[in-house]
């Protein structure tokens, strides 16, 4: 469980990936706990590596380098936008991912090119996603596009998991376990609508 969390919300959940090359798809409505999810590893695997205590029942886990990219930035001095910073970090992690270097990347990318539109994010993090795969590394990637779960029928180092909710009275609850498979739901209209935002009756009902 991630450390800042206190104990009576901590929600633990159980996660491995056993092989170099393997690429889990972290799939999920809004809220339901994948950007904390890959906190909560970021964070536990620099307190192992520091010699510290981690939130967990149990860690197991090799030397790796880790590499994150959850919070990129822009930059108005340097002209750089949160599309072209997010481009240049994630070559980074591809060029390190590249490097003779016998300590293999643990990579952790939360919602991958989130600064574009739909068509070119998709055909991006597909052919960033296969060149992941079967890499000197292994990681998770969270995203809302649902699209990109058909990775894992093409190539067997690619995983989905996904985190949900559940309605009751009208309200949406969740419970923060992660689950094998895509993500079933989706829950960004009916977030819209509960804050009074216009969203078309017949849409929602769906």
């Amino acid at each position: 469980g991630h450390p800042l969390i206190p104990a009576e919300r901590r929600v633990c959940n159980d996660f491995s990936l056993d092989k170099l090359g393997e690429v889990a798809l972290i799939t999920g409505s809004n809220m339901s706990g994948k950007s904390s999810f890959l906190r909560t590893l970021g964070v536990n695997l620099c307190l192992v590596y520091a010699g510290g205590v981690v939130r967990a029942g149990a860690l197991e886990i090799g030397l790796f380098w880790l590499f994150s990219c959850i919070r990129v930035m822009d930059s108005l001095n340097d002209g750089i936008s949160y599309f072209y910073a997010e481009v240049k970090r994630l070559k980074a992690l591809l060029d390190a991912l590249r490097e003779d270097d016998p300590l293999p990347l643990f990579f952790l990318i939360d919602e991958i090119f989130r600064g574009t539109n739909n068509r070119e994010r998709l055909i991006g993090s597909r052919s960033y996603i296969q060149a992941l795969a079967n890499g000197h590394g292994l990681g998770l990637i969270a995203t809302h596009d649902l699209e990109l779960v058909k990775l894992a029928d093409e190539n067997p180092h690619i995983s989905n998991y996904h985190f949900r909710e559940d309605v009751h009275d009208g309200r949406m609850v969740f419970d923060y376990r992660l689950r094998s498979g895509p993500s079933p739901t989706t829950n960004a209209l009916r977030i819209m609508a509960m804050e009074g935002l216009p969203v078309e009756s017949a849409v929602l009902e769906k």
